[in-house]
């Protein structure tokens, strides 16, 4: 059973696999580190930055979208231990990833890799490569008090990596992907749809 998270939680988490690792927490905890629309994508990561006394940033501004970890602030969130890596090929199991808006969410999204890039599987209905990510707020279950699950998501939108330095290992043992969601749309997302409506009513 799933336990829910409420802001910050400060934990001894220096690995993405092995025991008590970062990747087994986010699977049974529903993570809501802000307070707002419930477990986002953002919340996840941004936990993870808190453990080094770093803040994730969508904009300076604030009230961002996931996307702009990446398109605004990729120098501030690829500060150490932190570092930000181009190319969709350099991806490795545990970084960080982030997503540009698209058709099917305005906000992009923000996840992390749990597998490394093979170009091995191919999302014929979007023409793009496909790979398995754990993440909040996609797929099947979503919202307050639902944690992390692992989903396949395809590439075409994929903008950048953030990946943790501090984490033991420079490539965690690859393991046997699940079976993935061949494609994601709005109804993968409905807390992006929620957000969204509550932006408008500001």
């Amino acid at each position: 059973m799933a336990t829910q998270v409420n802001g910050r939680v400060k934990l001894a988490q220096n690995q993405y696999d092995t025991y008590n690792h970062w990747r087994a927490y986010a699977l049974t905890h529903g993570i809501n580190f802000d307070g707002y629309y419930g477990n986002q994508c953002w919340d996840l990561p941004a936990l993870l930055w808190w453990q080094y006394g770093l803040y994730l940033v969508t904009r300076p501004q604030g009230n961002g979208h996931a996307y702009q970890c990446w398109t605004i602030s990729k120098q501030t969130n690829g500060r150490p231990p932190f570092v930000a890596i181009d190319g969709v090929q350099n991806i490795k199991r545990g970084d960080c990833l982030v997503f540009n808006r698209s058709s099917f969410s305005s906000d992009g999204h923000i996840c992390f890799a749990d597998a490394d890039y093979s170009g091995r599987y191919w999302d014929n209905t979007n023409k793009c490569w496909r790979l398995n990510c754990l993440g909040q707020n996609q797929g099947q279950g979503t919202g307050w008090g639902t944690p992390s699950n692992v989903v396949g998501i395809n590439l075409a939108n994929f903008l950048g990596i953030f990946r943790n330095t501090k984490w033991s290992g420079s490539s965690p043992t690859p393991q046997p992907e699940p079976t993935p969601v061949s494609a994601l749309g709005d109804s993968n997302f409905p807390w992006h749809l929620y957000a969204r409506k509550l932006r408008k009513h500001k």
